[in-house]
């Protein structure tokens, strides 16, 4: 079973269709080995919808290259990739982060916003993972 995934730019990017009781909607998610969790970022947290009261506080904040953000859990959200076999549903706890864009200037609220989200190796380390820019390849397999 493969999930094809694609290059953008020389980024490795999967679809993926999102649903919980409260939203649900695509997201394209930048495949990060250096993440530890799967993230959803403030651009992606408004197209989706998510309300407020889907945010289960985390424990622990998360970190990143730009420091410590406000971070949240979204509890059992159900995942759906498209492969060669069909779909591929698997239940998964996923991390929000939430930027105070509202204190925050203008050119610095355009940069957070595109920001992708992130599949990190909570994800990843399900499947073996193949990532060959030469050849144009990006798979998640399971064998």
């Amino acid at each position: 079973m493969i999930i094809g995934g694609r290059f953008i730019g020389d980024a490795p990017y999967f679809v993926a269709h999102v649903r919980s009781p409260q939203f649900q909607g695509l997201v394209w998610l930048l495949a990060d080995t250096g993440a530890s969790r799967t993230t959803l970022l403030d651009r992606d947290v408004r197209l989706l919808g998510i309300p407020a009261q889907a945010l289960e506080p985390a424990l622990l904040p998360l970190i990143g290259i730009g420091g410590s953000v406000r971070s949240f859990v979204l509890r059992n959200v159900e995942l759906t990739f498209a492969s060669d076999e069909g779909d591929v549903v698997l239940q998964q706890d996923l991390w929000v982060v939430q930027h105070d864009l509202d204190r925050l200037p203008p050119e610095e609220v355009s940069r957070i916003l595109r920001l992708p989200s992130v599949m990190g190796r909570d994800l990843i380390n399900r499947f073996h993972f193949v990532c060959d820019y030469q050849a144009g390849t990006v798979n998640l397999e399971r064998r």
